[in-house]
């Protein structure tokens, strides 16, 4: 999907950019309570600063590619792997003998170690393997 975004700031590896999300909050029915309840309909992302967008400058606008993401899959190492680490080893500990207590002591425990690793993961594989690819300056007629 091709969006157009502002430039918001550039340092010298990554775009800093900004839009609105108007499709994700068009369909919304509380759309315009937004910034009462504090929260804003602007979306920040970063992208990969390359070689031939040299004459790029803050406050200019983008055209924009936004990568497919795989949802199921990044929510499920975010969320499912940790659940099920958790879950494992408080059984795993209770049936070994463990006090409930403890059970689940050492759950919380390895649930904290499978989110360090999942940190470490995506440092190095994921960091920006999903970021948006800026394609052209934006040249407004």
């Amino acid at each position: 999907m091709k969006e157009v975004m502002d430039v918001i700031d550039i340092d010298n590896d990554y775009i800093y950019l900004k839009t609105l999300r108007t499709e994700a909050c068009g369909s919304c029915s509380i759309r315009n309570s937004c910034n009462i309840l504090g929260s804003s309909n602007e979306l920040k992302l970063k992208a990969k600063k390359t070689d031939n967008l040299n004459n790029i400058n803050i406050g200019d606008k983008v055209v924009v590619e936004l990568p497919n993401v795989p949802v199921v899959k990044l929510s499920f190492i975010a969320y499912g792997l940790p659940l099920i680490v958790f879950l494992a080893s408080v059984i795993l500990f209770y049936l070994l003998g463990f006090s409930d207590l403890n059970s689940f002591l050492i759950g919380l425990l390895c649930t904290c170690f499978i989110y360090i690793f999942i940190r470490i993961y995506d440092k190095k594989k994921i960091k920006n393997k999903y970021l948006p690819t800026i394609i052209e300056k934006f040249e407004e007629n």
